[in-house]
């Protein structure tokens, strides 16, 4: 059995306190060390309704042992995640006090697996501590939920980037949506997606609706509720060195666009980061009014605000991804997924093709001719075996207009399933031209 709060990770927890050579780091390395999207606050603001429903269902499932699978959307930025895991954290203290029942935890990233059928492996190690193949997995799974056991632990799984974990035949998500249904498995899901209706795309609405569902809904942050996360996360800086208006300006520019808090987070760091340049630069010229502005060196004012927002739209390379055509622009975010799922720079066409088809599969609304298009281009390139030879399909057009734009890198510039292939520039260049794309975000894709 597995021990008392048994416990498996695969996205290591950020850090909740500044290491201790932080205590004596400037102000704006502080504010820039909170600011970052990576850094976890001891509470999360502007979610304790969400957090309660979170709680509430866990908590209910577990004392009574019966399964659940819940099912949490939102665009991202939204607090998903974060809200799970402060919901995990507040359930595992409720367990070492004696006032709730143990649980086994297990967190699957669509994002860190390269098949979504790894999911199988990494639940039953959870459960048993044994290793196995997906496929030895999927067995071992199916009997252990459907025999009744009463010295059976409750399980709860966290399903994040679930929009990523879609196969052909839908059988990964349909499992995990449907074994939590049987009588003895006493498995809990927690399913995390950026659009409300995956289900019903993946599933059908007959399959959906006989899962039982519950749905929890995070709506993009208000600008009074990013405003909020901003100044919790200053709270306590020495110096007070961000002004109320340029976070109120930051906020409402965000708010106005997605509601996506890392991003209102990164623009204030940033402009923290301006700031601090300001006061290490050379001394300002002497002028009538040098007392006056001597003052606002080293504050992050709205003027440093719309300068931090203007870089991250003015640079070339960002505006040239933004004008891009719809296929290379999907090109290129399936490259990034790509990227990130399997934490290797380096991939292949082929496989980005792959990642394109499973990112568009489901987009809402359809794309038409998507299908058609994506199709050519998973039979292979051009050659003389094809019928059309010299007439390369759209999507290896796309890609050699990506390579002689100097934005993507293909090996011997040629678009074969089998050609390495890479990004030309910073995926941070990507992710900022991108991160507000109305095709991407109306498709669910995130990058």
């Amino acid at each position: 059995m597995p021990s008392r709060l048994a416990r498996l990770e695969f996205t290591p927890l950020a850090t909740r306190k500044l290491s201790p050579g932080a205590v004596e780091a400037s102000p704006f390395q502080i504010a820039r060390s909170r600011l970052h999207v990576s850094s976890v606050p001891t509470s999360l603001p502007c979610r304790e309704g969400e957090f309660s429903l979170v709680y509430s269902h866990l908590e209910a499932a577990i004392s009574e042992g019966t399964g659940n699978c819940i099912y949490i959307s939102g665009t991202p930025g939204t607090g998903k995640t974060a809200t799970v895991r402060e919901v995990i954290a507040r359930l595992e203290e409720s367990v070492r006090a004696d006032e709730l029942d143990d649980f086994i935890f297990v967190e699957i990233n669509g994002m860190k697996i390269t098949d979504p059928h790894q999911s199988y492996a990494l639940l039953w190690e959870a459960l048993r501590g044994e290793r196995a193949s997906p496929s030895q997995s999927l067995d071992l799974l199916e009997r252990e939920f459907k025999n009744p056991s009463p010295r059976r632990v409750p399980c709860v799984v966290l399903m994040d980037e679930l929009d990523q974990l879609v196969t052909k035949n839908q059988a990964v998500m349909y499992n995990f949506f449907n074994w939590p249904t049987l009588r003895h498995s006493r498995l809990i899901v927690l399913a995390v997606a950026n659009t409300m209706d995956l289900p019903e795309r993946t599933l059908s609405n007959k399959i959906s609706s006989r899962l039982g569902l519950t749905r929890i809904t995070f709506p993009g942050y208000t600008h009074e509720q990013l405003m909020k996360i901003i100044q919790s996360r200053l709270e306590g800086v020495p110096g007070n060195i961000v002004d109320a208006d340029a976070i109120q300006f930051a906020s409402r520019k965000v708010a106005a666009v997605s509601g996506d808090a890392r991003r209102a987070l990164d623009i204030c760091r940033r402009a923290v980061e301006m700031a601090e340049g300001d006061v290490q630069g050379d001394p300002a010229t002497p002028s009538k009014n040098g007392k006056q502005e001597s003052s606002r060196r080293g504050r992050v004012t709205i003027a440093t605000i719309k300068k931090a927002i203007n870089e991250a739209t003015t640079n070339p390379v960002q505006q040239h991804l933004r004008g891009l055509p719809l296929l290379p622009k999907l090109l290129v975010a399936a490259l990034l997924l790509r990227i990130r799922r399997t934490g290797l720079v380096e991939t292949t066409f082929g496989e980005t093709l792959n990642e394109l088809q499973r990112a568009t599969a489901h987009a809402a609304p359809p794309l038409p001719g998507m299908a058609q298009i994506l199709h050519s281009g998973l039979q292979g390139t051009p050659g003389a075996t094809q019928r059309h030879a010299g007439r390369p399909s759209a999507v290896h057009t796309a890609a050699m207009d990506l390579v002689a734009a100097g934005l993507v890198n293909l090996e011997a510039h040629r678009a074969e399933r089998s050609s390495k292939m890479r990004l030309a520039i910073a995926d941070d260049e990507v992710k900022m031209a991108l991160w507000d794309d109305g095709d991407l975000r109306a498709m669910g894709i995130g990058v």
